[in-house]
């Protein structure tokens, strides 16, 4: 099914959904997993330069600014590369200790930019994303990194918002887009243990109303010359009855081609809009997964996504997997490293004293990791392999964090 899974993390409830999906369906295909944060370090230097012009007057003396430059820009590649290796070091221990090959990768930029990179250079088959991040607005049916990975993943994408438990549905159009994600839908069932749903939608109401768009611009005497009502007559007898026998066939086609790939499987004929049918189908079916093509029948070649897989993955309420990438390479030209591996071994190795574990069970859990990376590294930067409270003391003052009884009060 898939052999090598980006998981990109932020911290956010769908971002920890979807890994622990990619869990789910590394364990069954032995697949690689490779886990990634994104930090915009460069981004905030640069708005700091920008805001440099406002700064009170003692800071504009060149020697004072240049320091202020050098600590600003230290705290942020330092306290990031922190932030970000918090947010995936524990999920590649989980990994590792399931039994999977897992990767911690770093990379500065543009979020969105960095995971297409990172998908393209790694060779990845299937990128995972929550459908929101940390910055969303409650309203938000899916946040704008996610949107812009999905328009341009060289490959398979997963949007999570859940846990995958339900049903697996695979939308059918007869397209070959629509079989391939039949194929992998059937792969996922298996993996997540799940029965496997094949859906077709057709859409009897549109050229009913197409008829009366038109009855409503014609006149009577137009009407009457072209013969509107008896292709209406027509089309209500014979097409619609068409239309559904013809996406019966394309259920039929498909499990067909599962020629017992699957195990439970079941077919259904909706009616309706694509997208919407399949949404409200999923809700009903208590879906954990809907699995579609990223192209349908009527693809054009400028297009980067179908309208009805782009709107699926706005309005579902589940996760959503499509199947098939853009052909994308990756963007990155730059003269540093793309990707900085983290190695989890030697993170493991720094002794604490009592004091300063004692100050580091006060951070909030969620900066906890991240706390302990930034401490650890300061320390092996020094030569030493072990933290005492006087170490915990200087990089907590760095990173503006409280200590001791300072966060007792």
């Amino acid at each position: 099914m898939y052999e090598h899974i980006l998981v990109a993390l932020d911290g956010s409830a769908p971002g920890q959904w979807g890994g622990r999906i990619a869990l789910d369906l590394a364990r069954k295909t032995k697949a690689v997993i490779s886990v990634c944060h994104i930090y915009g370090a460069n981004m905030h230097r640069q708005r700091f330069e920008d805001m440099e012009p406002g700064l009170p007057a003692d800071f504009q003396e060149p020697t004072s600014l240049a320091e202020l430059r050098q600590t600003h820009g230290t705290l942020m590649q330092e306290g990031f590369e922190a932030l970000s290796a918090g947010f995936v070091e524990d999920y590649v221990r989980d990994a590792r200790t399931a039994g999977l090959d897992a990767r911690a990768l770093l990379a500065e930029g543009r979020n969105y930019v960095r995971i297409i990179d990172l998908a393209s250079q790694i060779g990845a088959d299937l990128v995972v994303l929550g459908a929101t991040g940390l910055g969303c607005d409650s309203g938000d049916a899916l946040g704008s990194t996610t949107e812009r990975v999905l328009r341009h993943a060289p490959c398979d994408m997963l949007i999570a918002r859940g846990a995958a438990e339900g049903a697996v549905i695979a939308g059918i159009d007869g397209s070959q887009a629509a079989l391939d994600a039949a194929g992998t839908a059937a792969q996922a069932a298996e993996a997540l243990g799940e029965r496997l749903d094949l859906a077709a939608v057709y859409d009897p109401e549109f050229h009913t109303t197409v008829f009366r768009a038109m009855g409503g611009a014609l006149s009577p005497e137009r009407q009457a010359q072209v013969g509107l009502a008896t292709q209406e007559d027509l089309h209500d007898r014979i097409i619609n009855d068409g239309l559904a026998t013809l996406y019966a066939g394309f259920l039929d086609e498909a499990r067909e081609q599962l020629n017992g790939a699957a195990g439970s499987v079941e077919t259904v004929l909706l009616t309706g809009k694509a997208h919407t049918a399949l949404s409200q189908h999923a809700r009903t079916a208590d879906a954990g997964l809907v699995v579609v093509g990223r192209y349908g029948h009527h693809r054009e070649d400028i297009s980067q996504l179908g309208a009805n897989t782009e709107n699926l993955a706005r309005r579902a309420g589940t996760n959503v997997l499509i199947v098939g990438g853009v052909g994308v390479s990756a963007t990155t030209d730059r003269d540093e490293p793309a990707i900085t591996p983290i190695e989890l071994d030697s993170e493991s190795k720094l002794a604490w004293d009592a004091d300063a574990e004692q100050c580091l069970t006060r951070v909030p859990p969620f900066a906890r990791p991240m706390a302990r990376r930034a401490i650890e590294a300061s320390v092996q930067a020094e030569g030493r392999d072990s933290v005492t409270i006087a170490d915990f003391a200087a990089v907590a003052k760095r990173f503006g964090m409280a200590q001791g009884d300072e966060q007792d009060q």
